[in-house]
């Protein structure tokens, strides 16, 4: 069948919206009609050459939509299911998965690095050219090939628009909060960036009842948003802002979260958490990209310090939870999106991402 998608063809090249051809589900596949997809931070690194990938190849990873069909193996009852799709789909035979650690999935992370599925072949293609898959889901597309597992059914009253954003940002800046960090009641948190994952941890931190919550970012019209949310206060990063957290705290807060990407704010974050604390990196660089850590602090007042990759959530099981509180009205999504755009102006809709100046930007397909 042909769809219309988004193609990348090289670093620092406008996505190519044209039609290429799709091939029906496999085994233990569906085949989903994406609604709609986030773009987040994440897919300008991929645009930008940061982080390598295949090509050519349909980007995107935050996408939600409904079943349409399904492969060899797959209950026929699962048609019409409101999913979400997950770049992170538990293949529960690898080390991580018996762990409970799904995000770390080695087939997932196997078929990112290849472009593949999971059984290491596309759906993709072009003129009988191969083209490749990102992370399983490849959102930015009127239709996805997915496996299965990949497809997380979600209470379908949550508008598909706004479920996209749990495929990533939403449920990494929560779970980074309550699960990674293991935030309790009453602990002092600092959320460093108040874009998409910033404000959901400022939300995570809220759902948890941590005290005070405190954002931090140059921007007054984010500060704003991230109080609106949740956060109980809010500082610009300068020397005037840290010390006001360290005020409001009596000396630190017990965690700090870095949600940019940013060493020099990964540093600006360690340097506001209290003896025996805990900074948590979000936030993806280039790879590669160092940043320093007084190593006396860190043994001498023990210091944690932990990455996170889509907030150590099990998708399957978080996801679903996310959703249902979104439809309570716990957890808003739709203060977080702040542009909308057709599939066609994808470009665009990349520019106002990489701007800064936006929440969320979603792509929608119809």
């Amino acid at each position: 069948m042909k769809v219309l998608a988004a193609v990348h063809e090289r670093p620092e090249a406008g996505q190519v919206v044209e039609r290429i051809d799709l091939d029906p589900p496999g085994r233990d596949e569906v085949l989903v009609r994406v609604a709609a997809s986030g773009i987040c931070r994440s897919d300008l690194s991929l645009i930008d050459g940061k982080w390598p990938v295949p090509t050519p190849i349909v980007l995107g990873h935050e996408g939600a939509g409904v079943i349409e069909a399904v492969g060899p193996g797959v209950p026929r009852e699962r048609v019409g299911e409101h999913v979400v799709l997950t770049f992170a789909p538990a293949c529960g035979r690898c080390a991580f998965c018996l762990r409970g650690r799904a995000n770390l999935c080695t087939s997932a992370a196997h078929a990112y690095d290849t472009g593949t599925l999971l059984d290491g072949t596309t759906r993709l293609s072009r003129a009988g050219e191969r083209v490749h898959h990102l992370a399983v889901v490849s959102s930015f597309a009127e239709l996805a090939v997915v496996p299965a597992t990949a497809a997380i059914a979600i209470d379908p009253r949550l508008d598909l628009g706004l479920a996209c954003l749990l495929g990533c940002g939403i449920t990494t800046g929560v779970c980074s909060v309550t699960t990674r960090a293991n935030v309790r009641p009453g602990d002092a948190v600092a959320v460093f960036g108040c874009g998409g994952v910033g404000l959901a941890a400022v939300q995570g931190a809220r759902l948890v009842s941590a005290t005070p919550i405190v954002a931090v970012d140059p921007l007054a019209d984010k500060r704003g948003l991230a109080l609106r949310l949740g956060a109980t206060h809010a500082v610009e990063p300068t020397e005037e802002g840290l010390a006001e957290i360290r005020r409001l705290t009596g000396g630190g807060v017990d965690v700090a979260f870095e949600a940019l990407g940013s060493p020099a704010v990964a540093e600006q974050a360690f340097s506001v958490v209290r003896d025996g604390g805990t900074t948590v990196l979000i936030g993806q660089p280039a790879i590669g990209v160092r940043a320093g850590f007084p190593v006396y602090d860190v043994t001498q007042f023990e210091h944690t310090i932990l990455g996170t990759n889509l907030g150590g959530a099990v998708p399957a099981l978080d996801v679903p939870r996310l959703a249902r509180l979104a439809v309570e009205g716990l957890l808003d999504l739709e203060a977080l999106v702040t542009d909308r755009y057709p599939l066609a102006e994808i470009n665009a809709a990349v520019e106002r991402t990489r701007s800064g100046h936006a929440g969320r930007v979603v792509l929608e397909m119809s």
